[in-house]
């Protein structure tokens, strides 16, 4: 069996201890299929006791184990040595906690926003059986109906998608993608009575309309589910239910039209479509260092040469 010797970088940080995060270096000969997982035990096991992360099922169905490796949020029970090596394998494997929680100590982060976020927004289903009732009477869920949610039903909250955000970089306030996730998830289970009050909340400040598209969460979920998929569902709910008053809707809505009439978007009027008067003044020195720099939108917009061509393709979408 083939074996080397691989260099390994680990974060450490005692918040007791240390002021700021350093990284201890690690040298081990390893064989080729042992998970990064088996790697920290053995570290902690032989050569650094006080060397601290989560684990538990060691099968990838846990999800205790996520820690960033050479720098993107992976499951270290399934996450194989050999493919991390670079540099013909010369470079040092770097390991770290997940980004945007808390480190409690080491590799090991507090998963207390996630869950808290989980708590607000009505993570779970909200039964038409009344709870004296429960227990007694069946609700079965077909197959069909089971299709719609069943890749959301993997999620096993490892919190790589949250740690893989660009968004939750910049506000920690946004909902996050597995709370994006497990609002789709409910609202679309048929067991569930709660989908208009649980859409609302997620619509609301730092919401379901932050989202930038970055699709960081789908790249690098460790169960592959479409993440993205839920959260445009979800926009498309808001806007059956009629949810269009934030401004994240009005921006959407502002998107969808500009394109089935021009084909162009009018970027000129979108600051007032989107916040409307007051809250386009905002904007006007934006605005002025735009003009400054010659960087100003066009006053009109005129159609594109094909606009019947998408006009048909928005006609066939609203059938």
């Amino acid at each position: 069996m083939e074996r080397r010797e691989v260099s390994f970088r680990i974060q450490r940080y005692n918040p007791q201890v240390d002021q700021t995060p350093f990284y201890d270096n690690f040298k081990i000969a390893v064989e080729k299929g042992i998970t990064i997982l088996r790697v920290l035990n053995h570290i902690k096991e032989q050569l650094e006791p006080r060397l601290t992360f989560r684990a538990f099922c060691q099968a990838g169905i846990c999800g205790s184990c996520a820690v960033r490796v050479n720098g993107i949020s992976k499951l270290a029970c399934t996450t194989q040595v050999w493919d991390e090596l670079t540099g013909g394998g010369d470079d040092p494997i770097l390991i770290e906690p997940l980004s945007n929680l808390p480190v409690i100590r080491d590799l090991l982060v507090d998963i207390d926003p996630v869950i808290e976020k989980l708590r607000q927004n009505q993570g779970w289903v909200v039964p038409s059986i009344p709870e004296e009732k429960m227990g007694f009477k069946e609700h079965a869920v077909s197959d069909d109906e089971f299709e719609v949610i069943n890749a959301a039903t993997d999620c096993i909250l490892c919190g790589s998608c949250y740690s893989e955000c660009s968004m939750m970089g910049v506000n920690p306030r946004y909902i996050s993608p597995p709370v994006l996730l497990k609002t789709f998830r409910m609202n679309n289970d048929t067991r569930d009575t709660d989908g208009d009050e649980r859409l609302r909340r997620v619509t609301a400040d730092h919401g379901l309309w932050d989202c930038t598209h970055c699709y960081r969460c789908v790249e690098h979920c460790t169960k592959n589910i479409p993440i993205m998929d839920g959260i445009h569902r979800l926009r498309e709910e808001a806007f059956e239910r009629g949810m269009t008053g934030s401004e994240g809707a009005r921006h959407a809505q502002a998107f969808f039209d500009d394109t089935r009439n021009t084909g162009r978007l009018r970027e000129v009027t979108l600051p007032l479509r989107t916040k409307g008067v007051t809250g386009s003044f905002g904007m006007l020195p934006l605005a002025l260092k735009m003009a400054l720099k010659g960087r100003t939108p066009p006053l009109f917009v005129h159609r594109i040469a094909g606009i019947e061509r998408i006009r048909e393709i928005y006609r066939k979408l609203e059938k």
